[in-house]
């Protein structure tokens, strides 16, 4: 049995977390952001930590290099959505362990914390891609460049599509908003300005996802050019249901 801090901003990951562990037999501790996070460590030195990244006050990889110049030792996972994967490797740059991506099952966050933990004998079990743990001397870019990345601040969830998208990237940004959402209606802001994503190829599968947010009643904004509305969003069934905030591209 071990003690375990668990760190999230959202109340609902923090008791899904908190359920899996304890089921397992762990005794759970919780934060709601990284300043909260870094003053139970120093009081209670907790034997692993799982660590969201993007919180009010202070976000997990702050938090992360205050835990570890208190305890160089510390053992902290950095729970990432699938858009944030370069803030992942910067967070394993700095010193946690491991991570794992949502949406994740109860064996896969379990598989994880018993690997840290020493819990594990000798079985040659895989361990899941989206589930890493990490040795000190094993740091490795987990991209060359992301797809889309997700934020999330006062309840609205920023999805940015970078570049253009390859089927695997449209199943993770499907998954990703799946996690976000845990069954209920979302704010969702699809930002399109920020890398050459657009395309008479690549549009449809947008607008499938698109739609898809539309039915299970997510508040939708889209943010894209004047000439990428007139050429592609303009023509969807939906677009009476999405607010529009339409930039004139900056020519170089």
């Amino acid at each position: 049995m071990a003690r375990v801090l668990v760190v999230d901003d959202a109340l609902m990951m923090r008791k899904t977390i908190g359920t899996f562990l304890v089921k397992a037999g762990h005794e759970v501790e919780e934060a709601a952001n990284g300043k909260q996070a870094v003053d139970v460590y120093k009081r209670q030195r907790p034997d692993l930590v799982t660590m969201d990244i993007t919180m009010p006050e202070l976000d997990g990889i702050e938090a992360l290099l205050q835990i570890t110049a208190f305890d160089p030792q510390a053992r902290v996972v950095m729970v990432s959505a699938l858009g944030q994967k370069h803030k992942v490797f910067d967070a394993l740059q700095k010193g946690a362990k491991g991570y794992i991506l949502k949406p994740f099952t109860e064996d896969k966050l379990l598989a994880i914390i018993d690997e840290l933990l020493g819990a594990t004998t000798g079985s040659t079990k895989e361990i899941p891609p989206d589930l890493t743990v990490m040795n000190s001397y094993e740091v490795k870019p987990l991209t060359a460049k992301m797809a889309f990345s997700i934020e999330t601040r006062e309840g609205r969830v920023r999805i940015a599509v970078l570049r253009e998208f390859a089927t695997a990237d449209y199943e993770d940004m499907v998954k990703a908003i799946k996690n976000i959402r845990l069954g209920l209606p979302t704010e969702i802001i699809f930002d399109f300005t920020s890398g050459n994503g657009l395309s008479n190829k690549t549009v449809l599968p947008f607008k499938e996802i698109i739609e898809d947010a539309v039915a299970a009643g997510d508040s939708l904004r889209i943010v894209c050019h004047t000439h990428d509305y007139a050429a592609y969003f303009r023509s969807f069934s939906v677009v009476k249901e999405i607010e529009f905030e339409l930039i004139k591209k900056v020519s170089a």
